[in-house]
């Protein structure tokens, strides 16, 4: 059996208890997990996201390395991108395996992610693929099924739209009250499962603009379909909400809430056709774990 270091994280958070909470297992290259075990223990965690990192280089460690494989487990399941996670990752190779790299690189099932610290070393950044929602036929009855679940209601100005590689639907009613949005508790019941699988929708994104209160957007992600009614922080939500936004905005540069009952604050920047993801995070739980 082999013992592993294992790291509780709070991601697009300043202070413990706040944000959302990742595990992040740095996994040697001569002790590799299989796909069952990570998965075991992502469900053993049960929290939002358990991240396992591995250096691509065999017997590099983890001090050293710049390159690594990073992948993704929701309790349920593997899934293709996750901000929260990454940023979870980055913090414990800088902080708390040492590592002297200025620059990260990512392998993952999105591709190559680049992360590093921002110049003034009080955040980290993350480069991501833009995933610009394209809009849909929000006349659709299962459309209005997630909208009624997700938003409280259904209004026909709202605009709909899904985007194509991580399938998160985004809904904007541009007359619905922000406080509503953020107070309201989704209703999950099996019509809105079957109308998301008919969609192929992994997650609803409620957004609205802000209030005044130096927040570009604000937002609510829900996720039924892979493990989690509703994601406290979204990282990689802004691949989505960042383009959707600078339609809308007429800017590129973006401050964001996400408003579950953690909260969470973000920062997004589009550049070319990447999205760069911006946040803090604080390590809450140090352990060990023996497979």
């Amino acid at each position: 059996m082999t013992t592993y270091k294992i790291f509780t994280a709070d991601a697009f958070a300043k202070a413990a208890f706040s944000g959302n909470q990742a595990a992040v297992v740095p996994v040697p290259t001569e002790s590799p997990l299989s796909d069952q075990v990570m998965q075991q223990v992502a469900a053993e965690m049960g929290i939002a996201n358990t991240a396992f990192l591995t250096p691509t280089t065999p017997g590099e460690s983890f001090g050293t390395a710049s390159r690594f494989g990073l992948r993704w487990f929701t309790p349920r399941t593997e899934i293709k991108l996750c901000g929260h996670a990454t940023l979870a990752s980055a913090h414990v190779l800088f902080n708390e395996l040492h590592n002297a790299s200025k620059v990260l690189f990512f392998e993952t099932l999105s591709g190559e992610l680049v992360v590093q610290k921002s110049k003034d070393e009080t955040q980290i950044e993350m480069t991501f693929p833009i995933d610009s929602p394209e809009p849909v036929d929000h006349h659709s009855e299962d459309v209005q099924t997630l909208a009624r679940a997700f938003t409280g209601g259904w209004n026909a100005q709202a605009e709909v739209a899904v985007s194509p590689f991580l399938r998160k639907m985004v809904i904007h009613n541009p007359g619905c009250d922000g406080a509503a949005l953020a107070a309201h508790s989704p209703q999950v019941t099996q019509d809105v499962m079957d109308a998301g699988k008919r969609l192929n929708i992994k997650a609803v994104i409620s957004t609205w603009s802000g209030s005044g209160d130096g927040k570009d957007y604000k937002c609510r992600v829900f996720g039924p379909w892979t493990g989690l009614v509703e994601d406290p922080v979204t990282g990689s939500a802004q691949t989505i909400l960042a383009p959707f936004w600078k339609k809308r905005l007429g800017k590129s540069v973006f401050a964001a809430q996400q408003c579950s009952a953690r909260g969470g604050e973000l920062g997004a920047a589009i550049v070319g056709d990447k999205v760069v993801v911006s946040g803090q995070a604080v390590v809450v739980i140090r352990g060990s774990i023996t497979l």
